[in-house]
């Protein structure tokens, strides 16, 4: 049986012009939220100033509209190691089950 997890989803995906195409970066944020410039990271990974980060990303080389283009989820190790625990202990729960 699946399980949704908890919390919000997090995506990541390139930030792609469409006007004129131009990927301007990666944004990290959480899914349906806004494109704001504080989910941004440029082309080597890093963060913008955080003078902008409430205002909407725009497209670097033309000022166009963007989108969020090849968006996956995001899933940190942390996260990983505490699903992994969560079936294990999950699974423990039905073996006594089964047992008893």
């Amino acid at each position: 049986m699946m399980r949704k997890l908890e919390g919000p989803m997090l995506v990541k995906g390139d930030i792609k012009c469409l006007h004129c195409g131009y990927i301007t970066g990666q944004w990290v944020g959480q899914k349906g939220s806004p494109l704001f410039s504080s989910g941004l990271r440029d082309g080597r990974g890093l963060e913008l100033p955080a003078e902008t980060a409430n205002t909407l990303v725009r497209c670097g080389r033309c000022d166009g509209p963007v989108l969020l283009d090849d968006s996956t989820p995001v899933i940190s190790p942390h996260r990983l190691r505490r699903i992994q625990r969560m079936r294990a202990q999950l699974a423990a729960i039905e073996r006594r089950r089964g047992a008893a």
